[in-house]
């Protein structure tokens, strides 16, 4: 293509299209978010965190309302912010039960989205 930046090396294509996507080890939040988008999630395992960077009106938090809904359970989604003054927002969490958990992953991956573990 004239004008563009070259091709693609597979290994960065392979990386875009897997759906066992890994966030290498992370040390906070902040860099959760960086690499999430409007259809991949992360999900730590140890604390229970479900985070994603998406609106409220959206797939995925309609999704996680929706399950857990159908569970007849609430949980609360917190915002995160970039900075300690909270200008910035930055991903958005929600801590779930191992119960809830399962579910919830299972009817985002129905819907779509890639889930990364850790």
């Amino acid at each position: 293509m004239p004008g563009g930046i070259g091709p693609v090396s597979r290994t960065t294509i392979l990386a875009c299209t897997r759906r066992d996507r890994t966030i290498a080890a992370v040390k906070n939040a902040n860099e959760i978010f960086y690499n999430l988008d409007s259809r991949c999630v992360f999900f730590d395992r140890d604390r229970l965190y479900l985070y994603f960077a998406d609106s409220p009106l959206s797939l995925i938090e309609q999704t996680i309302r929706a399950t857990l809904t159908g569970l007849r359970s609430q949980a609360e989604i917190e915002q995160m912010h970039l900075d300690r003054h909270k200008c910035f927002t930055g991903s958005r969490r929600v801590r779930l039960t191992e119960r809830q958990a399962v579910a919830v992953l299972v009817a985002l991956q129905f819907a779509g989205v890639r889930i990364a573990i850790s």
